[in-house]
């Protein structure tokens, strides 16, 4: 048994980088909508063959990034219905993850220090009026907040849920009067995760969850002009 285990591990680990790099790629703001994806093109980019590609594809459609046309894949095209079925799943998911997160600060103090470092990194950022800094220390906010939650399961299905509006979360951020407002709520995020209080730390998540969704209502309309017809 531990021989066999030994020879399909390359394989799955080199699935597991392409499913890692699509699914990025997906989440990069540089994939218009309705665009289909070919199997040859992404096999040619990655350097691999079109099987780990075609299976990473497979994964990322029953997730909801892509859907399955036949013999090929095309990036879906949200509606509003969508944003609110995902921000209805979001709320539920990360108000719990959040206030789990702020126990484990209670727990660990210093555990603290990751969530700090991102604020200060998109502070930086919006005060330079640096957009793709601001984008990517959003990221590395959730990211470091997400690292003190213990549910591995429950972190998977909020990055999974969050990652369906990635792409109009980027065309949100990239606005400055949006990114006062979220470094706000960071900023009250971090201050709830500090003291321990895993109740308030949930509401202020709630109250962040709702600022945005409107922003991703706003952004659709921007989408959908992007979209490949």
């Amino acid at each position: 048994m531990s021989d066999f285990l030994q020879k399909i591990q390359p394989i799955d680990l080199l699935g597991e980088r392409v499913y890692r790099q699509l699914r990025s790629y997906l989440w990069s703001g540089n994939v218009r909508w309705g665009e289909t994806l070919r199997e040859s093109v992404l096999a040619s980019r990655l350097g691999v063959s079109r099987t780990p590609v075609r299976e990473a594809l497979t994964r990322l459609a029953s997730e909801g990034f892509l859907e399955n046309r036949g013999r090929s894949f095309a990036v879906p095209r949200l509606t509003e219905n969508d944003i609110e079925e995902i921000y209805h799943l979001r709320v539920l998911l990360e108000t719990d993850a959040v206030g789990m997160a702020a126990q484990e600060v209670k727990r660990r103090p210093s555990s603290i220090k990751r969530v700090q470092e991102a604020i200060e990194h998109a502070r930086q950022a919006a005060g330079e009026g640096d957009d793709e800094g601001f984008i990517s220390a959003n990221l590395e906010f959730r990211s470091a907040w997400l690292a003190l939650v213990s549910n591995r399961r429950l972190v998977a299905a909020v990055e999974l849920y969050a990652g369906l509006v990635r792409s109009l979360q980027i065309l949100s951020l990239a606005d400055r009067k949006r990114q006062v407002l979220v470094l706000d709520a960071m900023e009250k995020i971090c201050a709830d995760l500090k003291s321990g209080d895993a109740e308030k730390a949930s509401q202020t998540m709630l109250d962040y969850l709702a600022i945005a969704r409107i922003a991703m209502l706003q952004s659709l309309p921007a989408a959908l002009q992007n979209q490949v017809s």
